[in-house]
């Protein structure tokens, strides 16, 4: 495998040139493993790794769609404020916050956070006491890759700066890549009735990349791997 080769380079590596051409949409398919490796790492990794976090000042709604929240906070005073952790509430808690007479009513020293989902299926989120200027909120998030992101020519390196991820996952990447690759093909050979004797090989050859990528995930996740 070449050192800093691309996302297909290394796919090519493991089952050949011929899957730019076999899965369509074999692009999409590296992004959502992108995405599936994301929902898997502890959320202290993702967080050594996040993008600059998102700034709330006012009592306005910050958008969530396509991200993944790992950390809300809020500075508690005008100056020399302390950043205090913002807990998450379900919707009736967070109305229950934010009235005045409640004894669960949140104060800078105990703020809190909510998604709302009444924004026409896009969620925002929502901090109480509802930030100021120099009481902002921030928002440390993971955006997730969206359909029709041109990521084939992502490399170890570009998995860090663009992505926001440890550049050691690259092969885990590249692995899961193969595994959704190759059962898209497994889907449109089936309904072509192709050979059944080189499904079987194909089919053999994805078990062994899905338990490949098992055990490569435990250097970053801990848990046992579990091959299907």
């Amino acid at each position: 495998m070449a050192d800093g080769g691309t996302i297909t380079q290394r796919i090519t590596d493991l089952i050949g040139a011929q899957h730019t051409t076999d899965a369509l949409y074999s692009g999409d398919l590296i992004n959502a493993a992108i995405n599936e490796i994301a929902d898997m790492l502890p959320i202290d990794l993702l967080m050594k790794y996040s993008r600059t976090p998102g700034v709330l000042e006012s009592n306005s709604e910050w958008l969530v769609e396509g991200r993944k929240i790992l950390k809300v906070t809020r500075i508690d005073a005008d100056s020399n404020g302390i950043e205090r952790e913002c807990k998450e509430v379900d919707r009736a808690g967070f109305a229950v916050a934010g009235d005045s007479n409640s004894i669960y009513n949140a104060t800078v020293y105990s703020p809190i956070y909510h998604h709302d989902t009444a924004n026409a299926g896009a969620a925002t989120l929502k901090i109480l006491p509802a930030p100021t200027v120099p009481q902002k909120g921030k928002i440390w998030y993971f955006s997730y890759v969206a359909d029709g992101t041109d990521t084939i020519g992502m490399t170890a390196t570009t998995l860090n700066s663009t992505y926001f991820l440890p550049s050691e996952l690259i092969h885990a990447v590249t692995l899961k890549s193969c595994v959704n690759i190759l059962k898209a093909y497994i889907g449109n050979q089936v309904q072509d009735e192709e050979d059944s004797e080189l499904m079987q090989m194909i089919q053999a050859q994805t078990q062994l990349l899905e338990k490949d990528y098992l055990t490569e995930m435990q250097r970053f996740t801990g848990q046992e791997a579990q091959a299907e």
